[in-house]
C-alpha cells in the first residue's frame, strides 16, 4: 500500500509545481506538462503526452474487464473485438494517479457499458437495433441506472427485462459499483451526466433517421454532453476524494469540465472516421458538419476540424490554469486529474484498435 502511495505522490509531484500559493497548498502550472505540443498545426492534434503509461496495469484491468463482460454475455461473439478497444489501458492511461484495482475497475465498468450502450442501440445497424427504436432503449438505460419504485409486481417485471439485455445489465453493475465506491452527491452527479448522454443520443439518432447534417452549432450543442463528460464525472470517486456538490456545480468549474468533454470528444470525431463508415448508418461529425456550412472540401473541413480542437484546447488550458490559482485543494487535484484524463484520451483514441487498423 505504501508503495502504491508513493507511486501517486510521485506522479501527482510530476505535474505540480511551485507558483502562487492558495488555501496553504501549492498551485501547478499546467505548461510544466506541454511538452511536444503542436500549438498552430491544422494537421496534428495538440496535446500533453499521457501523464502515465503502465501497459501491465492495462493489461491486468482489461483481462478483468473481459472475464466481467463475457459473465454478462456483453460483446457475445465479439469479445475479442472487445479485448483488442482495450479499455483496460484507457483507464490505465486516463485515471493516472490511482492505484486502487476496485476504483479503476468501475472506470472500466463505466466505459465498457456506455460503449457498449452506444454500439447495440446507437451506432451500428449491425446489432439489429432499428434507429426508431433509440428513445426507447435509451430510456430504459435510464431506468437501468436509476430503479423506479412502484409495487412488487410492477418492480419484479422491471427487474425481470432488465436483466434480459447484457446492456442494461452492464449499466446496473456499474451504478450499484458506483454506489458502493462514492458518495451520494457522487452517484447522483454520475447519474445526472449519463442521462444528459442518453438524451442527446436521441437527439443525434433524429439527424440519422431524416439524413440530416446539422449546422455547427447545433451539433456541437448536442455532442457536447454526448461526449465524455459523463466518465470525466467519475475522476475523483477513481481517486478516492469528493470534490464537493456546491464546488463542482460552479458555473467556472462546470464550464471547464464541459469544454474537456468537448475537447476529447472532438478527438473521437476526428479519428473514428473508417469506424463510422463501416456501421453503415447516416451519421457525421464535426469534420462532416463544417464541410456542409462553409462549402469546402472534407481535407480542407478535416483541418479546420483540428485547429477547432487546438483552439479548445487552448481555451482550456488557460482556464484551467486561471481556476487553479485560488482553487481548494479538492479543486485543485480534480483539474490536475482532468488535464490527465484529456491527455490520456487522445493518446488511447490514437492507438487503440476500435479505430487504428
Amino acid at each position: 500500500m505504501q508503495e502504491k502511495l508513493a507511486k501517486s505522490l510521485n506522479l501527482l509531484n510530476s505535474v505540480i509545481s511551485g507558483g502562487p500559493t492558495g488555501l496553504g497548498t501549492k498551485s501547478f502550472k499546467i505548461a510544466s506538462a506541454m511538452k511536444g505540443s503542436h500549438y498552430d498545426s491544422d494537421t496534428e492534434l495538440r496535446g500533453r503526452p499521457a501523464y502515465r503509461n503502465d501497459p501491465a496495469l492495462g493489461k491486468e484491468l482489461n483481462g478483468r474487464l473481459m472475464v466481467w463482460a463475457e459473465s454478462i454475455g456483453l460483446y457475445e461473439g465479439h469479445i475479442d473485438y472487445l479485448r483488442k478497444c482495450d479499455f483496460g489501458g484507457y483507464v490505465m492511461l486516463t485515471h493516472a494517479f490511482s492505484y486502487d484495482r476496485e476504483r479503476l475497475f468501475l472506470a472500466g465498468q463505466s466505459m465498457v457499458a456506455l460503449f457498449a450502450l452506444d454500439d447495440y442501440f446507437v451506432d451500428d445497424h449491425r446489432n439489429g437495433a432499428p434507429l426508431e427504436d433509440v428513445p426507447r432503449n435509451l430510456s430504459l438505460c435510464m431506468t437501468a441506472l436509476d430503479d423506479p419504485h412502484s409495487t412488487p409486481l410492477y418492480e419484479s417485471q422491471t427487474q425481470e427485462h432488465m436483466q434480459s439485455n447484457p446492456v442494461f445489465v452492464s449499466l446496473q453493475h456499474y451504478i450499484q459499483n458506483t454506489i458502493k465506491l462514492g458518495t451520494p452527491k457522487q452517484v447522483a452527479r454520475v447519474r445526472h451526466e449519463d442521462m444528459a448522454l442518453f438524451v442527446s443520443m436521441c437527439h443525434e439518432s433524429h439527424w440519422r433517421i431524416n439524413k440530416h447534417i446539422a449546422p455547427v452549432w447545433e451539433y456541437l450543442s448536442c455532442r457536447q454532453p454526448n461526449g465524455f463528460t459523463a466518465c470525466l464525472a467519475l475522476i475523483d470517486v477513481v481517486d478516492g476524494y469528493e470534490l464537493p456538490h456546491n464546488i463542482y456545480s460552479l458555473p467556472a468549474v462546470r464550464r471547464i469540465v464541459k469544454i474537456a468533454g468537448l475537447v476529447t470528444v472532438m478527438v473521437n470525431d476526428l479519428v473514428s472516421k473508417e469506424k463510422e463508415i463501416e456501421a453503415a448508418v447516416h451519421q457525421f461529425g464535426i469534420v462532416e458538419a463544417l464541410q456542409k456550412e462553409h462549402g469546402i472540401s472534407f481535407e480542407e473541413a478535416h483541418k479546420m476540424g483540428v485547429r477547432f480542437h487546438n483552439d479548445l484546447m487552448q481555451i482550456f488550458e488557460d482556464e484551467s490554469r486561471e481556476l487553479s490559482v485560488f482553487a481548494t485543494p479538492e479543486l485543485r487535484r480534480f483539474l490536475i486529474g482532468l488535464e490527465a484524463w484529456v491527455a490520456g484520451s487522445r493518446v488511447w483514441h490514437q492507438t487503440s484498435e476500435r479505430y487504428q487498423d
